[in-house]
């Protein structure tokens, strides 16, 4: 699938790429406090939810916009196509199965603690393909 730009200026594209980052460091932190209160339907969304926002940031370098699950699973899979690295979209899955949980309650507190350790690992690669100079930028 390939992905079209959206056009928006270059100091509109810094504040997403930095709302997004935030979004999913905020999201990654209410996940380990919930696992801490052993509220594994919360920490399953948030884990969700910090990996999308990560995904989301990365897709914004490149000025693509992601709305909605379907692309951005599409984008993970293309992106671990592009980096020829099979872990982003493997975890990708895994953190959309936590998603599943928070409606259906089927996931045990210790295969989510598990999982996060995967899901921050894979927020850490993402933040990685972000250049420096798009974070650290001022608008």
């Amino acid at each position: 699938m390939k992905f079209q730009s959206s056009p928006r200026s270059k100091i509109e594209q810094i504040e997403k790429i930095k709302k997004y980052k935030d979004q999913s460091i905020k999201y990654l932190k209410n996940a380990f406090e919930c696992i801490e209160t052993k509220d594994s339907q919360k920490a399953s969304e948030f884990l969700w939810g910090s990996v999308a926002e990560a995904l989301k940031a990365v897709a914004e370098v490149k000025g693509i916009e992601l709305r909605g699950h379907k692309f951005v699973r599409d984008y993970a899979r293309e992106l671990a196509k592009d980096r020829k690295d099979s872990t982003i979209f493997d975890v990708f899955l895994k953190a959309e199965s936590l998603h599943r949980n928070f409606y259906e309650l089927g996931t045990e507190l210790e295969e989510v603690y598990i999982l996060s350790g995967e899901v921050r690992v894979l927020v850490d690669k993402l933040f990685r393909l972000i250049p420096e100079e798009e974070i650290n930028s001022s608008p």
